[in-house]
């Protein structure tokens, strides 16, 4: 089946995504070490070797460009292959220019693969133009043996290994397998005929071998004309004698060139075998490309394992104190075992020496142990008293009795031994563990140094284009940070970058006016704290004007007039990151390129990360970026708040301490005396922002936490601290907006989720903590609850109301239709704060529902909320005619709805008072 317009573009798009994904990292990667190695050191010439490995990478950043279709990717590219190959034969005169202008060239590399990451057109085309003509300049004024293409037709031309080895093996694999569809299944032939093309003219379009491609358009209007059985052996010949006369021709133009050519560099002979077996044999490392989301599933894998094992060391503590709890009821048998072994001693003395008993009447005599005589025939009568004891069948009893008492005390022994054994595999399989969370992780991090480099060149050649001596300082470089995050961080980086050089560096000149060094500097560093990675950007600049961006979010309606003076650093900030916000007077290309610092900030949240600014007039201004580690274990502390559990790292805590020696546990002040200084004392229990009872508090809190609130120390109080244990932190689904002062959750092994606290984003918190009177007590906040009632004649829409309205206080009272509700509220109406209610609903429908509720004069203020999956315009008219406070759509948002049905609980209560 020949492939369409479509399936052409498809390939086209998926050949794009892999060239920038996977190919093209690598070759700029290689581009840039060797920038940096040429500006640290301006009059270095590399190696004949190093030149051909920076043509190899601009000649795949080519291949793979025109590939993709990065049509002006592939002429830069082109055009730095060139100059490498000049400078590798020793053509140029001016190596510092050429360096100048490969550094220009890789700039522009960078601008059109980010362009294309982000599915743009590309900016700088003045720019990028100027480079051609600079690059082409540059070249015809070269030797001719140094700018004629590679990879291109005719006498003369340079054969490339890749172009080589592509018409010797890929272009061979296609012509086979026509062969072999023509024998085995000749009613295809035709459609094998049509793909050959289209991979042969694909293939010379990416190598720039002209004559495939022409040989390949010539071949198309025959298979429309001739039976592709008799096209096909024709067409193959003629692909593969075309092909070898080229290479023919190529190999003896490259010999040619080499014998005539008296500056040709001098190539060493290869080593014979006597030479490498001198040599100590490495073994070869193999690289393996896996798809992140594979690399994904694998670490969720290793989460769930590692849950698992914390499920299993339960079970192990909970079979370990079953084998104490054993063994200790083995010690209490031993008394009790020693009296019956006693008695078996003392019924083994000859029952003849014994006092007997009375007769019981049938000849049978029993003694004063109730033990019956044995009969005297049998085979001790040959025997007497003193040579022969008789047994019973007591006897038989206790021995039994011994002998199981015997093996529950082995059994014991074992249970204890492979307790021991089970804890000796589970603390093995617990160390594999980490070692395949370590391998798992260390495969997907990289050092920061990697990415932080790559802004060198580019800040350089920016420097000494505009004038503005700048100086990159790299801290943390050795920090592993996720490859996949730093891929696509590169775009927002960049543009924090530009954005410090253009808006935050002042000129030298303003600099030495103000008392700085006329070298700025732009400092780039990475940290991990807690789950977080922080990579921050910092310049030593002018800082942002706060009154500026008050003035221009006055302009353009984000504020008022009167809202100014009321608003915080973090509020005036938070207004660049408004779309087409912007203080400055021209929009420079330089810092944006088009994209503004909220698009920065959407991309980071998409990797669950947030962006945050500190600035001060005339100091310089950080953009410090958080973003969560892919798979991280953390020690927490465990503690218990009423009846909740909750988890602070323990890499927050300063110190754990008994409150009774700071302060009144029965009436505890507002702060304490800490280290010598005093420090905020905060109830955990009424501290978080808690939607629902937490149940009473039996005892007060007796144990205070002080943990480090970004350099302020801070106490909490809690009940019981449970364990400090090594766990799976995990972040929340992006779906619900989390609180900043929750971290994410962890998951015991019980199955209870935990959440885990963040300490250092509890100053907004500590800004607005207010502690409750103290004649409030938790059974008057649960007797006070409001109620609500639900009809609807679903019950799962019933229970998950129910659900989200009782998780935040509320009473819940329900009924299965219009009816039913009516006749409760007719006798509890007085308490019932609010109903929401279906429209259509069996015996009364809603509509009839809230017509009862308006006539009667005990109910017509209650508040009432539609909920319904008919979210048409006449319905929702005649609900707000009959009265309906609310109309809801199925599917709704709980938190719409919880916000909505606030306002309408007070309103009740308003209507009320």
């Amino acid at each position: 089946m020949p492939l369409n317009a479509a399936d052409f573009d498809a390939i086209t798009k998926e050949a794009r995504s892999c060239f920038l994904n996977e190919d093209a990292p690598e070759y700029v990667l290689m581009l840039d070490e060797a920038i940096q190695r040429l500006q640290s050191n301006r009059d270095q010439r590399f190696s004949v070797h190093e030149y051909q490995d920076l043509m190899r990478a601009a000649h795949s950043l080519k291949g793979g460009a025109g590939i993709a279709q990065l049509n002006e990717l592939q002429q830069v590219a082109h055009r730095l292959e060139d100059l490498l190959e000049a400078l590798k034969d020793g053509q140029v005169g001016d190596v510092l220019a050429a360096h100048d202008l490969i550094a220009l060239g890789v700039e522009n590399i960078h601008g059109l693969i980010n362009a294309a990451h982000l599915n743009q057109p590309a900016g700088h085309r003045q720019q990028r133009e100027h480079l051609l003509t600079q690059l082409d300049h540059f070249l015809a004024n070269l030797a001719p043996a140094a700018i004629t293409p590679s990879g291109g037709d005719g006498g003369g031309v340079t054969l490339s290994p890749l172009v080589q080895t592509a018409l010797q093996t890929d272009l061979e694999d296609c012509l086979k397998r026509v062969e072999t569809v023509a024998k085995s299944n000749p009613e295809a032939i035709e459609s094998t005929l049509r793909s050959l093309v289209q991979e042969a003219k694909l293939l010379g379009q990416a190598l720039k071998v002209s004559w495939l491609v022409e040989l390949s358009d010539q071949i198309v209007p025959l298979i429309e004309q001739m039976p592709g059985v008799e096209l096909a052996p024709a067409v193959v010949a003629e692909f593969r004698e075309a092909r070898d006369h080229y290479l023919k021709q190529a190999l003896a133009s490259v010999e040619t060139k080499a014998a005539q050519s008296p500056t040709a560099p001098e190539i060493a002979p290869s080593p014979t075998i006597a030479d490498t077996s001198q040599t100590t044999p490495e073994q070869p490392a193999f690289h393996l490309r896996i798809p992140v989301t594979k690399l994904d599933r694998m670490g969720n894998t290793v989460s769930e394992l590692l849950i698992g094992q914390e499920r299993l060391n339960l079970y192990q503590s909970q079979f370990q104190r079953v084998s104490k709890e054993l063994k200790l009821r083995i010690d209490q048998f031993r008394p009790i075992r020693e009296q019956i072994q006693t008695i078996y001693d003392r019924l083994a003395i000859p029952l003849s020496q014994m006092p007997l008993g009375r007769s019981q009447g049938n000849g049978r005599v029993v003694n004063t142990l109730g033990v019956e005589a044995p009969e005297t025939k049998g085979q001790g009568e040959d025997f007497d008293a003193l040579q022969f004891d008789r047994y019973t069948d007591l006897h038989t009893t206790l021995q039994d009795f011994q002998e199981i008492l015997a093996r529950i005390q082995e059994t014991g022994s074992d249970i204890d031994l492979l307790n021991r054994d089970l804890q000796d595999a589970l603390d093995e399989s617990r160390q594999h563990l980490n070692n395949l969370r370590g391998d798992l992780t260390g495969s997907r991090l990289v050092p920061f140094r990697g990415l932080a480099e790559k802004f060198i060149p580019a800040l350089q050649t920016l420097s000494q284009r505009h004038h503005k001596p700048t100086d990159v300082v790299i801290q943390g470089s050795q920090t592993l940070v996720d490859q996949v995050v730093l891929e696509q961080l590169k775009a927002p980086l960049t543009h924090l970058v530009r954005n410090a050089f253009d808006h935050g560096i002042e000129s030298p000149e303003v600099r030495q006016k103000t008392g700085k060094p006329a070298i700025a500097t732009i400092t780039l560093s990475a940290s991990v704290s807690g789950n977080q990675v922080l990579i921050s950007i910092q310049d030593d600049g002018g800082g942002i004007n706060l009154e500026k961006v008050t003035q221009k979010a006055l302009k353009v309606g984000l504020c008022t007039a009167e809202s100014i003076p009321l608003l915080t650093q973090e509020q005036i900030l938070e207004f660049l990151f408004m779309p087409g916000f912007s203080t400055a007077k021209e929009v420079s290309d330089l810092s944006g390129r088009g994209v503004g610092l909220d698009v920065v900030r959407l991309q980071v949240e998409r990797l669950r990360g947030t962006v945050r600014i500190q600035t001060q007039l005339g100091q310089g201004t950080t953009f410090t970026l958080a973003l969560p580690l892919t798979l991280s274990i953390l020690p927490l502390i465990l503690c218990q708040v009423a009846n909740l559990t909750l988890a602070i790292p323990d890499l927050s805590v300063l110190e754990v301490i008994q409150l009774s020696e700071y302060t009144d546990v029965q009436q505890p002040g507002q702060t304490i005396e800490w280290k010598s200084q005093s420090i905020p004392l905060k109830a955990l229990h009424e501290f978080l922002p808690y939607q629902r009872p937490l149940g009473q508090i039996q005892q007060p809190p007796s144990i205070g936490i002080v943990v480090d609130v970004n350099g302020r120390p801070c106490a909490l109080s809690v009940n019981t601290l449970l364990a400090e244990r090594e766990l799976v932190l995990k972040p929340f689904d992006t779906t619900v907006n989390v609180p900043a002062y929750l971290m994410g959750c962890t998951v015991l092994g019980t199955g209870e989720v935990v959440p885990v606290l963040s300490p250092p984003n509890f100053e907004s918190l500590l800004s607005s903590y207010q502690p409750p009177p103290k004649a409030q007590t938790v059974e008057a906040a649960v007797s006070d609850q409001t109620t609500v009632m639900i009809v609807d004649d679903s019950i799962a829409v019933r229970r998950l109301l129910e659900r989200i309205l009782s998780q935040v206080g509320y009473r819940v009272l329900q009924g299965r239709d219009g009816k039913e509700a009516l006749e409760v509220l007719k006798t509890q109406g007085s308490t019932v704060a609010l109903v929401i209610t279906d429209v259509e609903m069996p015996r009364m429908d809603g509509y009839t529902l809230v017509k009862e509720i308006r006539s009667n004069p005990r109910l017509r203020h209650l508040p009432i909320a539609m909920l319904t999956s008919r979210g048409g315009d006449r319905h929702r008219q005649k609900a707000q005619q009959l009265g309906v406070d609310a109309y809801f759509s199925k599917p709704f948002q709980p938190v719409e709805m919880i916000n909505q049905v606030s306002e309408l609980v007070s309103k009740k209560g308003t209507v009320r008072g």
